[in-house]
């Protein structure tokens, strides 16, 4: 059972997304924006971070920058957004995410991709 943070500011897809995760046995914990996600994940220790790279108050982007020059590279992030150029993904793996999925997304594939992140992640500490 992992703990995850899914800092999304659309409900619809917060629904969506909490709802693929739970089903298979993750915790998750939405906020509605970027501006608290340090601060949660700091103190909450999630498995993983989910940031939509458009947020009001703090971007995903800003979080993510955040994040890693505050807790550094332990804590895997993926970003889930509608932004769908490739400078934008370009933008989000140079600011330290580990997958990026688009939106529209297909719930099962965010779950598959978060539970190969979970296992990656997993892996990396075990040979560090």
């Amino acid at each position: 059972m992992s703990r995850i943070i899914l800092a999304e500011d659309d409900e619809v897809s917060a629904y969506l997304a909490r709802a693929a995760l739970e089903n298979r046995g993750h915790i998750v914990g939405i906020l509605p924006d970027g501006s608290r996600v340090l601060e949660v994940a700091a103190t909450k220790q999630p498995d993983l971070l989910i940031l939509d790279a458009s947020m009001p108050n703090k971007s995903g982007l800003e979080a993510l920058r955040e994040v890693r020059a505050t807790l550094g590279w332990s804590l895997p992030v993926l970003m889930l957004t509608g932004r769908t150029s490739r400078d934008d993904e370009a933008l989000a793996y140079k600011a330290g995410a580990d997958d990026y999925l688009r939106k529209p997304f297909d719930p099962d594939e965010l779950a598959i991709r978060v539970e190969s992140l979970l296992g990656q992640h997993a892996l990396r500490m075990r040979v560090s």
